[in-house]
C-alpha cells in the first residue's frame, strides 16, 4: 500500500459522517494518487450504510469518474460508483454511460464483472443493476463483442444476480445476437424469456425467423414463427414454445 493511502486509512476513526466528501479535497489537485487514495477511503470507511449527497457532492463525483477513467484507473471509479449508491442517487447524475464505455474496451472482463459483484453486495445500488447491465450488453453489442455481452446475460440469469432480464433486456438481447450472427445465442435467450413468460413482441419474432431462413433453417423458421404467434396472440403456447427450442438448441451444429 501507499504512503499517502496507508496515513489515510489510519486516520480514518476521525472521518467525517459522510466519508464520500473526503474526495472534493482532492479534486483541485492534480495528483491522481491522492484522487485514488480519497476514493478507496470513501468506499471503504462508507461501511454500505445511507448517507446523504447534495446536488454539488454530486456533480463533483460526475466530474471525477471521466477523469478515473481517461487515466486508466477503473478500480478506482468502480469503487466511487458503488460507495455513491449509498446516497440513492438518480442514474443520469452519475457519468455511468463514460464509465460503461470504458469498461466495455477493456480486452477482458475483469473489471466489469468487478463493477457488478460490487453493486450485487450493495443493497442501495440493487436498483441499478438492470439499467447497468443493458448498458453493458448494448455497448458490448456496439464494439462487435456479442461473447461478452451473452456473459452479462449468463450472470444477470444467475438467482442472486438482484436483476433477472426483463422484456426491453431479453429483446435487446437477441435482436444483438442476431444482428452479430450468433443466432444460437439468440434461441437461448429467447428460450429464457418464454420460460419466463414474457411473450416475444412481432418485430422480435420477425427478427429470429429471418436470421433463421439465413442460417437456411427454413422448417426450423416456418415451425417456430408459428408457435410464437399463438403466444404473441394471447395464447397459453408458452409451453409448446419451449420444448420446440429446447429441440432446436439441444440439435443445432455451429
Amino acid at each position: 500500500m501507499k504512503p499517502l493511502q496507508r496515513s489515510l486509512f489510519v486516520s480514518a476513526p476521525s472521518l467525517p459522517s459522510n466519508p464520500i466528501s473526503l474526495l472534493f479535497s482532492t479534486l483541485s489537485s492534480s495528483s491522481s494518487s491522492s484522487s485514488s487514495a480519497a476514493a478507496e477511503v470513501a468506499a471503504a470507511a462508507a461501511a454500505k450504510k445511507h448517507i446523504d449527497l447534495t446536488p454539488e457532492e454530486l456533480t463533483k463525483i460526475s466530474l471525477l469518474i471521466p477523469r478515473l477513467c481517461s487515466s486508466n484507473q477503473l478500480p478506482t471509479a468502480i469503487r466511487l460508483v458503488d460507495a455513491s449508491f449509498l446516497a440513492n442517487p438518480p442514474l443520469e447524475s452519475l457519468s455511468l454511460r463514460i464509465l460503461i464505455d470504458r469498461l466495455t474496451s477493456e480486452p477482458d472482463m475483469t473489471q466489469p464483472m468487478a463493477l457488478l459483484t460490487r453493486l450485487k453486495h450493495n443493497q442501495f445500488a440493487h436498483y441499478s443493476l438492470r439499467p447497468i447491465t443493458t448498458l453493458l450488453i448494448s455497448s458490448y453489442f456496439k464494439k462487435r463483442r456479442p461473447k461478452e455481452a451473452f456473459k452479462v446475460f449468463n450472470w444477470m440469469s444467475r438467482p442472486d444476480s438482484h436483476c433477472t432480464p426483463h422484456v426491453a433486456a431479453y429483446s435487446l438481447l437477441v435482436h444483438g445476437f442476431c444482428r452479430n450472427g450468433f443466432v444460437l445465442e439468440a434461441l437461448k435467450v429467447l428460450r429464457a424469456m418464454v420460460g419466463a413468460d414474457m411473450a416475444p413482441a412481432a418485430d422480435l419474432r420477425t427478427r429470429v425467423y429471418r436470421s433463421l431462413l439465413r442460417e437456411a433453417r427454413i422448417g426450423e423458421a416456418k415451425e417456430l414463427d408459428a408457435v410464437l404467434r399463438c403466444v404473441g396472440d394471447g395464447g397459453e403456447g408458452f409451453g409448446k414454445v419451449a420444448n420446440l427450442l429446447d429441440r432446436m438448441i439441444g440439435n443445432w451444429v455451429e
